[in-house]
């Protein structure tokens, strides 16, 4: 994998999701290499170079802070809408810490969703805001698929630390999606430990296939019956009381 280093004019996007005003990616591509991703077919990237040639936005702080001084956004501001702000990359140029440090001095209203352990390191930060919240992709319970799925993110038991040791002012959530069968997801172990950490919600989504896709062969024998894995998570959702969101 590749990082490659490029200058930007502009920090902040609208955004058409809901809950969120502006979205901010420090990075162009992804280095996580999920099997399901479908960011490079909306974005007319080829899939390998999405995935092996990341793109650093390096001034990215510095244009975020004049935006934000400008722009006073009122709204949630979301860091890795179309990319993981936490990927490898981030650690040699750190792009998402320094963002995280303008938007801070601003007071501003932060969602973050991650695969990555390596939030933690910005837990000091996190720590500070009034307003933020953390989510974790937790697609399976099964770390052999996960390997398969989402082979460079962090395991699912890393994940699930992320979940323990954040900050008690962060609002943490759980993100599952695309949604695969209980064989590779165990919907009452998610709820138990996402229980014991303290999450205030699960969101749930469906694969969403974009033209042009290519997959494993695998891929589609894996994923979860919708409307079976619907009843099961209302289920857990009244035995453990954490309320649950369907994207769909």
């Amino acid at each position: 994998m590749k990082c490659s280093e490029i200058f930007v004019k502009s920090a902040l996007s609208r955004s058409r999701l809901e809950n969120t005003e502006y979205s901010l990616n420090p990075y162009r591509g992804c280095g996580h290499s999920c099997v399901y991703c479908y960011a490079p077919y909306v974005l007319h990237v080829p899939r390998e170079e999405w995935n092996s040639n990341i793109l650093a936005k390096v001034n990215l702080p510095t244009v975020l802070d004049r935006e934000m001084k400008r722009k006073r956004p009122r709204g949630t501001i979301t860091v890795g809408t179309v990319t993981d702000a936490y990927q490898p990359c981030e650690r040699r140029y750190g792009i998402t810490r320094r963002s995280l440090e303008v938007l801070l001095k601003y007071d501003a209203r932060v969602s973050i969703l991650t695969k990555s352990s390596m939030v933690l390191r910005d837990s000091d930060l996190l720590g500070r805001f009034r307003h933020v919240e953390v989510g974790v992709t937790i697609t399976s319970t099964d770390d052999s698929f996960r390997r398969k799925v989402e082979p460079r993110a962090s395991s699912v038991e890393e994940r699930f630390r992320v979940l323990d040791e954040l900050p008690g002012s962060v609002l943490k959530y759980v993100f599952v999606g695309p949604l695969f069968s209980e064989e590779y997801l165990d919907v009452d172990y998610l709820f138990r430990r996402a229980k014991k950490a303290g999450v205030a919600y699960i969101i749930v989504d469906r694969f969403r296939e974009k033209k042009g896709m290519v997959l494993p062969g695998w891929f589609r024998s894996s994923l979860g019956d919708v409307r079976a894995s619907i009843k099961r998570f209302r289920e857990m959702e009244s035995r453990y009381g954490i309320p649950v969101v369907f994207a769909f």
